[in-house]
């Protein structure tokens, strides 16, 4: 098998991760047509190169009550690491708080 045959396969494995991460090696590799272990070695080395860097599962915000979602955005004079280390501590004690980012920078719409 060429590298393009190669790429192609890896292609076809990432695809199918994405769309769902649950599927078994088996049958991950029924649908590429690859066996087993060949498969499992291709999922193992694009994880090891940090191109699958971990999977998750999608979760349903209706049916969690989580319907809204909101961007806040807070202006501060400190620019600091152990600032934003106790902050993001701080935020992430409250459980409606589910995922947050920093930004930095100022937008002029």
């Amino acid at each position: 098998m060429d590298k393009k045959d190669g790429a192609s396969k890896d292609r076809e494995i990432m695809d199918l991760l994405q769309q769902d991460s649950s599927l078994s090696v088996g049958d991950i590799a029924r649908k590429v047509g690859l066996s087993v272990t060949p498969c499992w070695r291709r999922i193992q080395k694009l994880e090891e190169a940090g191109i699958i860097r971990g999977r998750v599962a999608l979760l349903d915000k209706d049916k969690l009550g989580l319907g809204m979602t909101v961007f806040v955005a807070l202006k501060t004079d400190q620019h600091n690491a152990e600032w934003l280390e106790e902050f993001a501590q701080k935020i992430s004690s409250y459980p409606e708080v589910v995922e947050f980012y920093r930004m930095s920078g100022e937008a002029v719409l």
